[in-house]
């Protein structure tokens, strides 16, 4: 496991978070700088999606996938969880 990862947030997970109330906001962005140092953090994902992990900042949803090769955090989606049908 390394020291630290590199968080990479995609165009859409971006705007996502854009779209969030600032409270929020911040809430998740130090919740990404956790991830850096700490990358299993999140519970792991079931079934089909077992290489994914979330975390749950109620009531949204941050979805990821750890790339340890290479040192990478990438988030997939950061959503209100409503509006995701992930377990």
């Amino acid at each position: 496991m390394q020291n630290k990862y590199f968080v990479y947030i995609p165009k859409k997970p971006r705007k996502s978070v854009i779209k969030i109330p600032q409270p929020w906001q911040k809430r998740i962005l130090d919740v990404l700088t956790a991830l850096e140092t700490n990358p299993f953090l999140g519970e792991k994902m079931h079934a089909d999606m077992a290489d994914r992990r979330k975390i749950v900042i109620w009531p949204y949803r941050i979805i990821y996938r750890i790339k340890e090769k290479e040192g990478i955090i990438e988030v997939l989606e950061i959503d209100h969880r409503q509006n995701m049908p992930y377990k």
